[in-house]
């Protein structure tokens, strides 16, 4: 794959490789809160087997998370992986815009 090919639909930031398949998906949903809080809520990522190891997910965190900063909303990681990358990259620069998960915040799909 040469350079991440990035898509978004209504529930994930996602990569296609060069075939247009998709390889990795970051899920989300919206929520505001009763004070009007907007939060983007990250239940999971996935990324396909064989393209693990390279830092796609890492990658892909990123983008979704700088998007959504920029467009306004505090981040809810509930997945993992995506709450251990918010405290562990930039020096934890992205700590200044996660929300605690709560209640609220989990749900079956």
């Amino acid at each position: 794959m040469t350079a991440p090919r990035w898509f978004r639909d209504e529930k994930s930031f996602g990569v296609r490789n060069d075939s247009g398949e998709v390889i990795a998906s970051n899920f989300y949903r919206d929520v505001e809160t009763s004070d009007g809080t907007k939060q983007r809520v990250f239940p999971r990522i996935f990324v396909e087997p064989k393209h693990r190891g390279a830092g796609l997910a890492g990658e892909l965190t990123k983008h979704s998370l700088d998007a959504s900063i920029a467009e306004g909303f505090r981040i809810v990681p509930v997945c993992p992986y995506i709450d251990q990358w918010i405290r562990e990259y930039d020096g934890g620069a992205y700590l200044n815009h996660r929300d605690e998960p709560g209640a609220q915040h989990f749900y079956a799909d």
